[in-house]
């Protein structure tokens, strides 16, 4: 390698650099050193759980007895059954029979063009009879009786948006681990934007807003053409400054029982990247700034390896300070954050799931394609 080449190539080495660890340093930071504050003790407001379910009805036999049995003074549980054709519609009415506050909403034909979950989410949501707003999904268990609590704690005058954090059931499997390295890494990437004062998504499978709020923005029509979006888009668009608060308590700490494999996952995941298109303008460039600046210096740490037995000491040494800084302040970050998710299994393998989930999803985001939209099965 010549000395002008060696210049350039180092010159972008450190700015890739920079940029990446100005966002671990002072972006995703922002989680991982968070204390959570202690809530005033308020009275409990009246809340409303939705759920929607479509032949889900193996997974509600599992998740409804925690989601009506939550340590809850005023709740209802509204259950909006979409077309099945399994035993959703009996499984629910064995349920509420036994539990009063449990309202199924059968629809039985299709009485719209919008596809996917936003209509009936939406008419989940304008039934509701409390402004709290709890969203969450049939094959989502809540672990702990105090979710419901711990959930609605946060609403005063100024919160309209909770975001809660959901990770998959631990299983002995790759593709498990790269599943939950995913909700980690989404859910550290969410609630630091939310901290820094520009929420950016929620996840549908644990989060709340206010029916009012909701109602405000005018639902899910900016984006009803979208088959997704019914989290993050909305959660893109409503969310400012002052309205949003994160939760991630032991007892907030939603399990998913995994319902898919990888190529399933993997074309999911292709189309709801998609949604991305629709982001501000600001949070798009945030986050190619911070993928490019994260794919980049995996690329030159590949080629600065190659050439490495060719270069003198006093080359090496720039290299290793700024291969080392990164790899220190990521580490930190990262590993007190998933610390702080109950997942500190994986902080000794930070790096490696960080490489095969970044060159992974970069393959996911050059390969989504819009046509493939028309194709996908709901969910």
């Amino acid at each position: 390698m010549s000395y002008q080449i060696y210049i350039i190539f180092i010159t972008l080495l450190g700015i890739t650099v920079l940029i990446n660890i100005g966002f671990y340093a002072i972006l995703f930071s922002k989680f991982a050193f968070h204390k959570a504050k202690k809530e005033k003790q308020s009275p409990q407001e009246p809340v409303s759980i939705i759920v929607v379910a479509k032949n889900e009805a193996h997974h509600l036999i599992n998740s409804l007895p925690l989601l009506l049995t939550q340590q809850y003074n005023d709740y209802e549980v509204i259950v909006v059954n979409d077309n099945s054709d399994d035993e959703t519609e009996e499984v629910l009415e064995d349920f509420k029979n036994r539990y009063p506050h449990l309202k199924p909403i059968n629809l039985k034909s299709s009485v719209t063009t919008i596809k996917g979950k936003k209509f009936p989410l939406s008419l989940g949501i304008r039934v509701a009879k409390n402004n709290i707003i709890i969203l969450t999904e049939p094959y989502c268990i809540q672990v702990s009786p105090y979710w419901l609590q711990n959930m609605a704690k946060h609403y005063n005058r100024k919160t309209e948006i909770v975001l809660g954090f959901a990770n998959y059931e631990k299983k002995k499997s790759l593709f498990n681990a790269i599943l939950r390295f995913d909700a980690l890494y989404k859910t550290i990437q969410n609630f630091s934007y939310a901290l820094m004062k520009i929420p950016i998504a929620g996840d549908g499978k644990n989060l709340s807003y206010s029916k009012e709020l909701f109602i405000n923005h005018g639902g899910f029509t900016a984006h009803n053409h979208i088959f997704f979006g019914d989290d993050d888009l909305f959660i893109n668009k409503a969310a400012t400054k002052e309205n949003c608060k994160i939760e991630y308590s032991k007892d907030a700490i939603i399990t998913v029982k995994s319902k898919f494999n990888f190529k399933f996952w993997l074309r999911q995941e292709k189309l709801k990247s998609l949604t991305r298109k629709f982001y501000s303008n600001k949070h798009k460039f945030l986050l190619t700034l911070f993928e490019s600046s994260s794919l980049l210096f995996y690329i030159f740490l590949t080629i600065a390896l190659i050439f490495l037995p060719s270069l003198s000491l006093t080359w090496i040494i720039p290299l290793l300070v700024f291969f080392i800084l990164k790899f220190a302040i990521q580490y930190l970050i990262v590993g007190l954050s998933v610390s702080k998710l109950g997942e500190k299994k994986f902080i000794p393998y930070i790096f490696v799931y960080d490489i095969v989930y970044l060159f992974l999803y970069s393959y996911i985001l050059l390969t989504a394609k819009w046509g493939k939209n028309n194709r996908k099965k709901w969910m």
